[in-house]
């Protein structure tokens, strides 16, 4: 296995434990690894408690390179917008689901632990 296969597959894992998690919470996953023009999404879900579709970025950390709970540091400024461009098509081409409200959420994996760090930029 090439390193950039093992690199996709650990990160389809760390998907699947993220979607998982969600899933405890109460999410309802729409979709993964939605890809649009210049972006892929890793999950898209929905949070029925406040009606809000929700755009998650599932980061996996060996280690902390910066304060873990600093979104800044998890998601550069570029993936960001790259974020926002895949999450306005995605809701461009699904104009069927209702919500209230849209969120970009970040989760990350460092050892056992799972960070949920919700988000509204």
């Amino acid at each position: 296995m090439s390193k950039i296969e093992n690199t996709v597959k650990k990160g389809r894992a760390g998907e699947s434990l993220a979607s998982a998690y969600l899933t405890m919470k109460g999410y309802r996953i729409l979709k993964r690894n939605y890809v649009s023009p210049g972006s892929e999404l890793d999950i898209i879900a929905y949070e029925p408690q406040q009606k809000t579709l929700v755009c998650v970025e599932v980061k996996r950390w060996l280690r902390p390179y910066y304060p873990i709970d600093d979104i800044r540091y998890a998601v550069p400024s570029a993936k960001m917008r790259r974020l926002r461009k895949g999450l306005s098509h995605f809701i461009a081409t699904h104009m069927h689901l209702q919500y209230d409200a849209i969120r970009i959420d970040v989760i990350l994996l460092y050892e056992e632990q799972v960070i949920h760090i919700e988000g509204d930029w």
